[in-house]
């Protein structure tokens, strides 16, 4: 990191407080400083410009920074600090942070100050976000009335910035959109190019472009009476020398996407040079997107505005000039949080008074936006402001005791733990940590866990093209980790501590139970450098994961890995031996780590140490995650699925070889995804559907919850029969894959869970239905009403077991149906899905029973259900579907009766009330003439 002279940093700070350095008119010079440069100094080696008059509050002057922050603010260490130090970083920040706002409020009421603009505008959906991403850079120059960025400024150096996420140049050049804004846009202009909003410009304006028409700027600095000209050059060229004899450089969305563009654009700009960034609709721009960060700023994600609301991308003709520079002040929130936060017995309902926790929070966002994107800050000139926070978190944090912290009694200490939680750095060798735990998420005893000290080779199992990983391997909290890239293929990677997305809300949570753990205690994913080691520390621990895209499915990534610790994982993607299963077991034992793992082929948990014995119970650990997580949870749902990571039954090889089917071939069959669960903190009620889907409780394997939530996220539309909206949708085709894992636990666990699939319910639905008297087309719709459009799931999910059912009696040729001949049904089911999707054979249609369709886009799903069981159990089925209200098209009719198929009579399966898992305790029932009683 760049550094400059203790001395001559002082003598900088002492010329900018008093109005000096190099600044007419008594004002601070733009930009962000290198080194340990705090305040808006210059950038390395540039002389400071002239700016315009400043408010009447003088900036703050800010203090001579002692010699051991200096020496922190260096190795991103507070190791040489004390705790005395914490007050003198949070003066500094206050004063930083103060001379920020002068500086940027001074830029925009400068631009603001013509009380005849007219604020209304729209930049129409056809536009993209304008946000800050660095605030001691850029500052909100136009703000939605939903508080979306619509355009911005930037200071650095001695250049300034300017950037639309319209191409509002070209709507003022021609005068054809939003003419109203042409004032206020013009002043913005002439205070990028001049320094001051009301010019004056130079006779001859010259000026470059990359990405942009050079005729629209030609027009409107015609437009403006002077004169253009324009400079023929590629700005995009590292050793370009053209730039320098431009007073504007305009880029637009097309520029290249150079790998050093960000680098040279901020070149520009600190040398002096006038950016201006036009995004000329909502359309992603790579090029654009490092235009804009090099000015500190950010493009919304795709697909920009195309979604938004009218609130997000129109100013309304209310606003007025104090309410634009309200919302351009960014600063103002911070330091007053800074202030509340070294106020002793502060007084404050933070719940109400939300400023100060929002202000933390910007910060924390444009750290962690920062960070994911491989910046590092004590590196990067412009974020001193930033640099100077996270060292008074450090020096704050070992005190704090999770769980004893309450926002109504002591919003102080409230307030300076959130802020500590929220001010981090990842990247770097050192950190501190909470040395009482950090609450449900680390306990005490991680800290004492010893780390590796030699370099370890990891393989980790990729599964899809893109997605999240644990890799085995832990962080401790404040020790360091090192990782090196060996083998990636293609692939994309950053490293991350756990996979989460719900993790409590200090503001939010039950008062009672104080500040319970970190605000976030998972860290942001930081990208891993793939020419040389990527430290990596964190203040909370927790088990590492791998975040990677671009990936080959199926491929392994090799690391090597130094400052990490083994902890109660479990990887089943890949062999693993007794001992390592021996030294997981342990680890669960011990509870000394936070987390439990696992990777199976299709699906990962992470649950808190806690939660995972809660959910073991007494049981030995081999059973709860081999036999019950593994081998009932995912097998179970992989089974059903007719996944090909599981093993085809024989009955389900013979018949794939039958029918033709491609049953083995993994581009069709394979999982997927991967499906996350999280037991530790639900993201909505008590166990949350989703990927990953989260609960508050341990990873059941034998509860029907999990299979429930696992189901959400594998079913297939061969499971959602539905008329007029209502039906087995969701909630209810999820359970016919929850159920089966149910009936499957029976017999292989000797486990019943209950899970009703209410085969008696069904029953006096048909005996109802008879009883009507109706026949043909009218009988069908009133079966239909009666089970498909009501609530009851129960009987409506006992439709496709009563099929399972046929297929072990006619396929399987069994006197009772067993479990397996059940679930062979729903393997072929779910396989025959996804082969009239993906593996359509226009010349052989009647291997999926599909002759009379004219392609495989048509088909509705209770044809799909009709035809592919038909095939798959040998009996034409429509008396059977008939009986249970599903209507068919002909078409779907026609497609069967090729087959010569076997008319199957009504027939029905009854079980008792008590045992639908233990299928084989039921009876036939021939409904084929009268309707018997039902035996149970």
């Amino acid at each position: 990191m760049k550094t400059k002279h203790f001395g001559s940093l002082l003598l900088l700070l002492i010329l900018t407080a008093c109005g000096g350095g190099g600044g007419d008119n008594g004002k601070p010079p733009f930009g962000g400083g290198s080194g340990t440069g705090i305040g808006p100094s210059t950038a390395p080696g540039v002389t400071p410009t002239p700016q315009p008059s400043a408010a009447a509050t003088p900036a703050p002057t800010i203090e001579p920074i002692p010699d051991p922050i200096e020496v922190a603010l260096k190795t991103a260490s507070v190791q040489g600090l004390s705790s005395s130090d914490k007050a003198t970083l949070l003066r500094l920040s206050q004063q930083t942070a103060g001379q920020y706002q002068q500086q940027q409020n001074t830029a925009l009421a400068d631009i603001y100050a013509d009380n005849t603009l007219n604020l209304t505008l729209n930049h129409t959906t056809n536009s993209i976000e304008i946000n800050r991403s660095i605030s001691t850079m850029a500052s909100p120059l136009i703000v939605a009335d939903d508080g979306s960025g619509m355009a911005a400024i930037s200071q650095y150096g001695k250049g300034r910035g300017l950037a639309y996420g319209v191409d509002m140049l070209k709507w003022m050049a021609d005068k054809s959109k939003e003419t109203q804004h042409l004032p206020l846009f013009t002043r913005a202009f002439n205070w990028v190019v001049t320094g001051k909003a009301a010019g004056p410009l130079p006779d001859t304006l010259r000026f470059a472009t990359a990405g942009y028409d050079a005729s629209t700027v030609s027009k409107f600095i015609t437009l403006l009476g002077k004169k253009p000209e324009t400079i023929s050059c590629d700005l995009t060229l590292s050793n370009n020398t053209c730039w320098q004899n431009a007073d504007v450089l305009v880029f637009g969305a097309g520029v290249r996407d150079d790998a050093n563009l960000t680098q040279l654009v901020r070149q520009y700009q600190a040398s002096g040079k006038a950016i201006i960034y036009m995004h000329p609709n909502w359309i992603d721009s790579g090029g654009g997107r490092k235009v804009a960060k090099a000015m500190g700023m950010d493009l919304g994600g795709y697909p920009g505005n195309y979604f938004a609301g009218a609130a997000g991308v129109s100013v309304n003709s209310n606003r007025t000039i104090a309410d634009a520079l309200q919302r351009g002040d960014q600063m103002g929130a911070l330091a007053k949080a800074l202030e509340q936060m070294g106020t002793d017995n502060l007084s404050i309902d933070l719940a109400a008074d939300t400023r100060a926790t929002s202000a933390i929070s910007q910060i924390h966002n444009e750290i962690a936006t920062l960070q994911s994107s491989g910046i590092d800050l004590f590196a990067e000139a412009p974020t001193d402001l930033h640099r100077l926070l996270i060292l008074w978190a450090d020096l704050y944090r070992p005190t704090i005791q999770y769980g004893k912290i309450n926002r109504t009694t002591n919003p102080g200490e409230f307030l300076r733990t959130f802020a500590s939680d929220s001010w981090l750095a990842y990247n770097r060798s050192y950190t501190t940590f909470a040395s009482a735990g950090q609450g449900d998420f680390m306990p005490v005893a991680a800290q004492s866990i010893p780390v590796s000290q030699n370099d370890e080779l990891i393989d980790v199992t990729i599964a899809q093209t893109g997605g999240t990983t644990a890799i085995g391997r832990a962080s401790i909290p404040g020790k360091p980790v090192w990782i090196e890239i060996v083998d990636n293929g293609s692939a994309n990677l950053s490293i991350q501590t756990n996979h989460v997305r719900a993790y409590g809300n200090p503001l939010t949570d039950n008062v009672a139970e104080g500040y319970k753990r970190p605000r976030r205690p998972q860290s942001f994913a930081m990208p891993l450098n793939t020419s040389k080691a990527t430290v990596f520390v964190s203040p909370f621990g927790g088990p590492l994961y791998l975040n990677y895209g671009n990936a080959v499915a199926g491929q392994t990534v090799t690391l090597k890995i130094r400052g990490t610790a083994k902890y109660a994982h479990f990887d089943f993607t890949k062999p693993q031996s007794d001992a390592e299963i021996d030294e997981a077991v342990a680890a669960l034992k011990r509870k000394d780590f936070g987390w439990q793992t696992a990777k199976f082929v299709g699906g990962e948990i992470q649950q808190t140490i806690y939660y995972a014995n809660q959910a073991m119970g007494n049981i030995d650990p081999k059973v709860y995650i081999l036999d019950q997580i593994k081998g009932s949870l995912f097998d179970s749902n992989h089974i059903a699925n007719g996944y090909s990571n599981m093993p085809m039954s024989s009955k389900v090889s013979e018949l794939c070889t039958q029918f033709g089917w491609q049953c083995s071939d993994a581009q069709y069959h394979r999982a997927p995804g991967v499906q996350h669960f999280v037991g530790w903190i639900a993201q909505c009620g008590f166990l949350c559907s989703g990927n990953p889907s989260d609960g508050f409780a341990g990873i059941s394997g034998t509860g029907w919850g999990h299979a429930h939530e696992l189901g959400h996220n594998t079913v297939q539309r061969v499971m959602s029969i539905d008329f007029n909206g209502q039906g087995c949708v969701v909630e209810c085709n999820n359970n016919i894959l929850a159920s089966a894992q149910m009936m499957r636990q029976f017999k292989t666990l000797g486990v019943d869970t209950g899970h009703t699939t209410n085969h008696p319910l069904l029953y006096q639905y048909i005996t109802a239905n008879r009883a009507t008297g109706l026949s043909g087309d009218a009988k069908i719709l009133d079966m239909q009403k009666r089970l498909w459009t009501m609530a009851a799931q129960d009987p409506m999910r006992a439709v496709h077991f009563q099929l399972a059912f046929l297929f072990s009696k006619y396929r399987a040729n069994e006197a009772k149906p067993s479990m397996e001949a059940s679930l062979d049904y729903f393997t072929l089911l779910t396989k025959g899905d996804r082969l009239v999707s993906r593996a359509w054979d226009a010349n052989n249609k009647g291997k999926y029973a599909m002759g009379s369709y004219a392609d495989n886009k048509t088909i509705n799903n209770p044809d799909l259900l009709y035809v592919l069981s038909s095939k798959i159990i040998g009996k034409d089925l429509k008396n059977i579907f008939a009986m249970y209200g599903i209507t068919l098209t002909p078409t779907a009719i026609s497609s069967v009766a090729a087959l010569g198929l076997d008319v199957l009579p009504e027939t029905f399966y009854a079980l008792a009330t008590t045992k639908y898992n233990q299928v084989s305790t039921g009876v036939w029932l021939d409904l084929s003439a009268q309707a018997p009683t039902y035996p149970f």
